[in-house]
């Protein structure tokens, strides 16, 4: 009679390691390792895909046609600065963006055309005057771009009607096709 072992290792003595087992120390060893690769693996490829998107973004908005001068002369640079207005321009802006959430949230919607077209007005103000800003606000940096996008997202959901002025104030790539058609 052969036990349970004997078996493993005639198996073992056939084919390699017994079914299960590794074929080596080395592979032993290696086994936890390849989940962590996997999931090293992952990470590696998803911050290089947000950066080739991130890329992409800024290409296209330094491709816009939003600045002044020839396409040849304005080309994008990964050294451009953006500008950074003072807190006190920003604090407008700011307030808009909390206005327009508690707008939309409420019940009441007899104020809500008037306040929103007033915080509207004031971001689009805000994206002539620094169309290539960079600036805190709460918790994050915005960008004059994302704060138009935000906001075109914010009326679409809420009012409608004012889609059209957020995506004019857009560059040009990033305008609704279907907003500017109609």
């Amino acid at each position: 009679m052969t036990t349970r072992r004997d078996e493993e290792e005639v198996e073992e003595d056939r084919g390699g390691a017994a079914p299960g087992r590794p074929d080596s120390a080395a592979e032993a060893a290696a086994s936890p390792l390849s989940g962590r690769a996997g999931l090293l693996l992952s990470v590696v490829a998803g911050t290089v895909v947000l950066a080739l998107a991130t890329s992409a973004v800024v290409a296209l908005r330094g491709g816009s046609g939003g600045g002044t001068g020839s396409a040849a002369t304005t080309e994008p640079s990964a050294t451009a600065s953006f500008v950074t207005p003072p807190s006190a321009q920003v604090r407008p802006v700011h307030d808009a963006l909390h206005d327009i959430d508690a707008v939309c949230r409420a019940k009441d919607k007899s104020a809500r055309k008037t306040s929103l077209t007033r915080d509207v007005d004031t971001i689009i103000e805000f994206s002539r005057r620094y169309h290539d800003a960079r600036f805190p606000i709460d918790d994050e940096t915005g960008t004059t771009l994302s704060l138009l996008l935000v906001t075109r997202q914010s009326m679409r959901m809420c009012a409608p009607a004012l889609v059209t002025r957020v995506d004019g104030a857009l560059p040009p790539d990033f305008r609704d096709p279907a907003t500017t058609a109609s």
